[in-house]
């Protein structure tokens, strides 16, 4: 028997095996994909929400707003990027304006600091490249950007040093009360595993394994959004996260920077039948360039380098699943975790971990160290910091990506890390490998031949991503 069965390794899962491991637990997460944040978590826009769009009293507005208190101490102490640049959303019609004064009430009641509304010439000195007709604007300077899969591997890695458990391409079949009564049954791979008890942070898929275990089912649904990123050359085109005035649909089309140096645009808003279903489509991209242009007259098409799409899970009734089915003691949910689930997930973490951790009587954990050290960046260096580098390590000499200055030293550190990438997508998450403009053109074919070298592996068998994604050496071309 463990302690503790964590069910996906999305920023939700990571994030409480992260807090679970503050106490004297045992704990395994199950993870359906090749790695972690296979889900939402890693096709989002990255935004860390102030907290103003929330219906107050909520568990969104609850969570929220903590969890944007919590993120800005957690990425100095987790070494991931964060940055406070406040967001702003702008009013483009005298409709609008009544709007925004609703959510600057709304995010007073909610306790958000910071949070006003400003005129439109306040909004063009901040921001003098938004549409001039604009009328003035919200501004939440509590607002901010990350990159939502270097936090979710901040929590991941850390929860592993302190002892946790990873396993990955190890979908969960079922939970089931165990036969003495005694905790849960999760079946898992052809086996079972005896847990006392059961956190549910499989993302899309929270709600089937809710209905396992629950008569009260949760009714949800998952709803795409359809995203396009443009070059670093326009990543200073906005210091703010952009947003329209928000519909019924969702907190509306943004345009923001990134904290890597790209802008970002989108998402919209479509249901779809599952979570795979990661598809764009022309008219979905369209809509958001449409969106995008009210915000930005200037936007220019030939800056994207790619457009993505992501599901996330959508509650029928607008809220956060947390905590304890009334008929399921000892069974977690955190699902209909859709935005801002990325704010949310440390609050939610810790609250999750501490009712676990009395329900069990765990003890302190008096090993728990929650350091870990923010990897090194060639591209973040100065001119004596990559002399340095170099001399420590010759390998960040090599650059293996010339569109984001990646260095071999930087992929060697992503392969042999806590939880190591083994795939080229794992490296190109985690160090950018492949994430500029040429899309990997250059530096795919240097990767995979790096983890084919660092892992053992013939080259043929090194994976893009997930099973049957082997890429091969006529498809990659010969590696220099």
């Amino acid at each position: 028997m463990v302690d503790v069965v964590v069910i996906g390794a999305g920023i939700a899962g990571c994030a409480v095996a992260r807090e679970l491991m503050r106490h004297d637990l045992t704990v395994e997460v199950f993870e359906a994909g090749y790695d972690l944040a296979c889900g939402a978590s890693r096709t989002n826009s990255g935004i860390v929400h102030g907290g103003y769009d929330p219906e107050p009293g909520s568990a969104k507005a609850r969570y929220n707003v903590a969890g944007a208190r919590l993120i800005p101490s957690l990425a100095e102490e987790l070494g991931f990027r964060y940055v406070a640049n406040g967001s702003l959303v702008v009013a483009l019609d005298e409709d609008d304006l009544p709007r925004v004064e609703e959510l600057v009430d709304r995010g007073h009641a909610n306790g958000v600091d910071h949070v006003r509304a400003i005129s439109a010439d306040e909004l063009r000195s901040l921001e003098p490249n938004v549409n001039p007709a604009a009328l003035g604007a919200l501004l939440c300077e509590s607002s901010g950007i990350c990159d939502p899969f270097g936090m979710t591997v901040a929590f991941a890695e850390n929860a592993a040093a302190n002892g946790a458990r990873f396993h990955f391409e190890s979908p969960v079949e079922g939970v089931r009360h165990a036969d003495d009564g005694q905790g849960w049954l999760v079946s898992v791979s052809g086996r079972d595993v005896h847990a006392r008890c059961v956190v549910n942070a499989a993302g899309v898929g929270a709600m089937a394994i809710h209905d396992q275990v629950s008569a009260d089912k949760i009714a949800s649904r998952p709803r795409a959004g359809e995203y396009v990123l443009l070059s670093r050359d326009m990543g200073t085109t906005f210091s703010h996260t952009m947003f329209r005035v928000p519909g019924p649909a969702g907190k509306g089309v943004l345009v923001s920077p990134t904290v890597e140096g790209n802008l970002i645009v989108g998402p919209d808003a479509q249901d779809r039948t599952c979570a795979s279903d990661t598809w764009t489509t022309p008219e979905g991209l369209a809509w958001v360039v449409d969106k995008a242009h009210d915000l930005w007259p200037g936007y220019d098409r030939r800056q994207v380098i790619v457009n993505f799409c992501g599901v996330r899970p959508s509650g029928d009734d607008g809220d956060f699943v947390i905590g304890e089915p009334d008929d399921a003691p000892g069974f977690y949910d955190i699902a209909a975790f859709d935005s801002p689930g990325l704010t949310s997930a440390p609050a939610v973490a810790a609250d999750i971990a501490s009712r676990v951790a009395d329900r069990l009587g765990a003890a302190p954990n008096p090993t728990f160290d929650g350091h870990r050290e923010r990897p090194l960046r060639f591209i973040e260096m100065d001119e004596a910091e990559r002399t340095a580098a170099i001399a420590a390590d010759p390998l960040f000499a090599h650059i293996v990506c010339r569109c984001e200055q990646v260095s071999e030293a930087e992929v060697l550190a992503a392969i042999h890390a806590p939880i190591p990438a083994t795939t080229v997508t794992g490296v190109k998450r985690r160090c950018r490998a492949g994430t500029g403009k040429c899309q990997g053109g250059f530096c795919e074919p240097l990767v995979a031949e790096i983890i084919s070298r660092e892992c053992g592996i013939p080259l043929e068998d090194v994976r893009l991503e997930g099973p049957g994604s082997e890429v091969a050496p006529w498809a990659i071309g010969e590696v220099r």
